[in-house]
């Protein structure tokens, strides 16, 4: 093996090399930490998608408020652009849930006159799901949300499980759709002061925009992206993190820097022989970059390996039976790893290359 290629110096020195590899799988673990952090968010994904297909509007609170509603769901029934279904106007809670952080979420709740209702829109939905056993006060979720409470299909939901809960209601049947959206089946008569609506042309802000344009004004409430509330809410989240990842990959690439150190400048004199022999100082600092660059490449796939092993144990014996989930991959952690590597790597690179580009041997 020639003496120039990144490999002859791991080769020959594979217990300081191991100690290197060993301190690059740390940035690894940051993917992780991001993993967790993106967490919280990962059951509200399908709620997300649901709630930008399907908008829910309502009578606005004013004594007109009926009258102005009821002339504009009028219209909007007549739109052939838009399916409308009423439904109840008093409100339904979801249920409180853990994430794999600990930490206590809520949840979205969508709210049906009939089955019938609940079936066309799992359909628009893209939910699968056998409905025939749903009827008035039933409730619908997903396997992941049960497991959070131990439910079966039969149990009672109600304020004994969350006191957000008014009522009680039967749980008839379960999803796969991992999301901890419930749903509602809840007939009402009398106070049809709410509906949802959805179009198989328009979803999300476009949807909306068009709901607002056709009440011209008039006094009804149209709800906001779910997205929106959730990004302004988990901002925090992710600043802070990305925030105490540099402070932690400062910390660490001191600590590579130094443990670097210690390995060249033993090797000083290996360089100067070098140069001696007239390897130009782009060869050396090519050298020094291809052998960190190599050890941290090694350190990625035996860290990557790692997380990916972590990951699909604890979800597989730990998350998964008690209804959390721990997402593979995340923007969060992807970000957190490439961050915390380049910043251990570059000035690494930088540093150990220009400090061997200027060992001269006559200085021996």
């Amino acid at each position: 093996m020639r003496p120039l290629s990144a490999f002859c110096y791991i080769k020959e020195n594979k217990s300081r090399a191991a100690l290197l590899i060993l301190l690059f799988m740390c940035t690894v673990f940051l993917f992780i930490a991001g993993n967790y952090i993106s967490s919280m968010r990962y059951f509200w994904s399908k709620n997300e998608e649901y709630d930008a297909k399907i908008c829910l509007i309502g009578a606005d609170s004013a004594a007109e408020g009926i009258q102005v509603y009821e002339s504009y769901l009028a219209e909007l029934k007549a739109d052939e652009n838009l399916i409308v279904q009423e439904r109840s106007g008093r409100g339904f809670s979801g249920l409180d849930w853990k994430c794999t952080m600990g930490v206590e979420m809520g949840s979205a709740s969508m709210v049906f006159n009939t089955p019938e209702d609940l079936q066309r829109a799992f359909a628009f939905l893209g939910i699968d799901c056998d409905l025939s056993g749903v009827g008035d006060r039933n409730v619908v979720m997903s396997t992941a949300l049960a497991a959070q409470y131990g439910l079966q299909i039969g149990d009672q939901v109600d304020y004994m499980l969350d006191d957000d809960i008014n009522g009680s209601y039967t749980l008839a049947a379960l999803t796969e759709d991992n999301s901890y959206t419930v749903f509602y089946v809840v007939a009402d008569d009398e106070n049809l002061v709410r509906a949802n609506v959805f179009s198989e042309q328009m979803s999300g802000q476009e949807l909306r925009d068009y709901l607002l344009e056709k009440a011209a004004g008039r006094k009804v409430n149209v709800s906001g992206l779910t997205t929106d509330w959730l990004s302004e809410q988990f901002a925090t989240f992710d600043y802070m993190f990305l925030l105490c990842i540099l402070i932690l990959s400062v910390i660490h690439a001191v600590t590579v820097n130094t443990v670097l150190t210690g390995h060249f400048i033993k090797r000083t004199y290996e360089f100067g022989i070098y140069r001696a022999f007239g390897i130009t100082k782009g060869r050396i600092f090519r050298k020094c970059g291809s052998e960190i660059l190599t050890m941290d490449v090694i350190g990625i796939m035996c860290g990557g390996g790692l997380a990916f092993l972590f990951t699909f144990l604890m979800n597989e014996l730990y998350y998964i039976p008690k209804g959390q989930y721990l997402p593979y991959y995340s923007a969060t952690g992807a970000t957190a790893f490439v961050l915390s590597n380049l910043l251990v790597v570059i000035p690494s690179v930088i540093a150990k290359g220009r400090a061997m580009m200027r060992a001269d041997v006559t200085e021996f």
